[in-house]
């Protein structure tokens, strides 16, 4: 990061006593050491840290005394180790910070929604050194200019967010993500992302949504530099290394040639194909043939779609309004075919967990027999029932259903009405994220299927 124009990284243990905003089971297991000599490397290279304590509840523990005094001495620790700021949802542990721990600066986390000149000079006043806004309002230019003019602290936008716009499962989401990251979780820090299947089934229903969604294109940053915001946040923290080289250098070149979705998160048709994409194939050979992320926003039809944004606030305007339709026309490739099994697939799955099926209940309603209209070879089913134990288990079931019909796709594109090894293997490599690759291809090697 030290060759680009980057002040600072963000990042955080797999489990805290406050949590975040990504599950433990997402997250690498490091310890207290390996994060203060990262900080210290960093420090090194000219770049600031940013510790993250930004899940939206602590479920009252942070007025336990016992578990304050924990709270306290974490607190102390982050300080200790270097840490330049703490990334805050919570009011109440920003007055906390700010009285007792004034070493540490304090960034407001997006999570907060921070959406208005009101609610920016409320935490302003509360201790903020930096805010990062709500990221519905990334193209609302009045309300940003009028936030950049009225505080004194710095403003930092999220470019790369893909989440619905005026999403209805957003704080829902975020609090179960909070929970599923906390030290002292009484349930095991375990959860159902019922909020991501929702998410999807919605985007790969209709390709409106996705270009909806509040992210920001590179070539855009100067219109948002022009109302004086120049500092910029990129998410993907559980993403490899390669993605998020790949994004930081899109952005600071101020321009992308590709598939958005290769820099941006939150839409994936598989259970992790984003982290799958090859960047070095052209989007001009992928248009109209398979992609890994199924997906295409063609970043090169999108030249001028941020005006009609600088120009009026788009909030109640989507029920007459068809821009964002016009432009989704143009710049998405999606496979209908692939997007409806695959949406049939996560509808599945969420009938499962709304039946109760998912927990076990007897008395839940009973699960209708599938119509794909292919058979397993029991072999095949056998050994990919055996690899899908190698998920984490909040995961299994949602990997279950999302590889199970990405193998049936492969067998489907060879005319094949049974599906076999070959089909399981492909899915398995393409659907399976960066962070449980490692494992999934030991799994695959023990039974033969993939090639030391």
């Amino acid at each position: 990061m030290a060759q680009y124009p980057v002040t600072g990284v963000y990042g955080v243990s797999d489990h805290s006593i406050v949590g975040g905003g990504r599950p433990s089971f997402l997250l690498q297991k490091v310890s207290e050491d390996v994060i203060a000599d990262y900080i210290q490397k960093l420090h090194q290279k000219g770049m600031e840290f940013s510790y993250l304590l930004n899940a939206p509840c602590m479920n009252n523990l942070e007025y336990d005394p016992h578990y304050h005094k924990e709270l306290l001495k974490y607190l102390q620790w982050i300080s200790d180790i270097g840490a330049d700021s703490v990334t805050v949802t919570i009011p109440f542990l920003i007055q906390l910070i700010n009285e007792q721990f004034p070493k540490l600066k304090i960034r407001v986390s997006t999570i907060a929604d921070v959406n208005s000149v009101t609610r920016a000079k409320f935490y302003e006043k509360l201790g903020a050194d930096e805010i990062t806004l709500g990221v519905m309002i990334n193209r609302d230019f009045k309300t940003l200019e009028q936030i950049q003019k009225a505080v004194k602290c710095k403003i930092i936008l999220l470019l790369t967010d893909g989440c619905l716009y005026q999403c209805p499962f957003r704080n829902y989401h975020y609090n179960t993500l909070g929970h599923a990251s906390q030290t002292y979780q009484q349930f095991e820090r375990n959860y159902i992302d019922t909020c991501i299947l929702n998410c999807s089934i919605i985007k790969f229903s209709d390709p409106t949504e996705v270009i909806k969604a509040r992210w920001i294109r590179p070539e855009d940053l100067s219109h948002y530099e022009a109302i004086g915001i120049d500092n910029f946040k990129i998410a993907g923290r559980r993403m490899s290394t390669q993605w998020i080289t790949r994004s930081v250098k899109a952005f600071s070149s101020r321009k992308y040639d590709g598939n958005l979705i290769d820099i941006i998160q939150g839409f994936s048709m598989s259970f992790g194909g984003l982290e799958q994409k090859d960047p070095n194939v052209k989007l001009t050979e992928t248009i109209g043939k398979e992609s890994k992320s199924k997906l295409i926003i063609d970043n090169t039809k999108l030249d001028g779609f941020i005006d009609f944004f600088k120009k009026q606030n788009c909030l109640a305007m989507c029920n007459e309004c068809n821009y964002c339709e016009e432009w989704a026309k143009k710049a998405i490739v999606l496979d209908k075919e692939e997007s409806c099994r695959y949406v049939e697939s996560l509808k599945q799955y969420m009938d499962d967990i709304v039946t109760s099926r998912e927990f076990g209940l007897e008395s839940a309603k009973p699960k209708e027999i599938s119509k794909s209209g292919l058979e397993w070879n029991h072999e095949t089913e056998r050994i990919f029932d055996d690899l899908i134990q190698l998920s984490p288990p909040q995961f299994q079931q949602m990997a279950k259903m999302a590889i199970s019909s990405l193998a049936e796709e492969k067998a489907n594109k060879r005319a094949s009405l049974i599906v076999e090894n070959q089909d399981i293997t492909n899915a398995f490599l393409e659907g399976t994220p960066g962070a449980f690759q490692a494992d999934m291809k030991e799994g695959l090697k023990k039974h033969g299927l993939l090639d030391e």
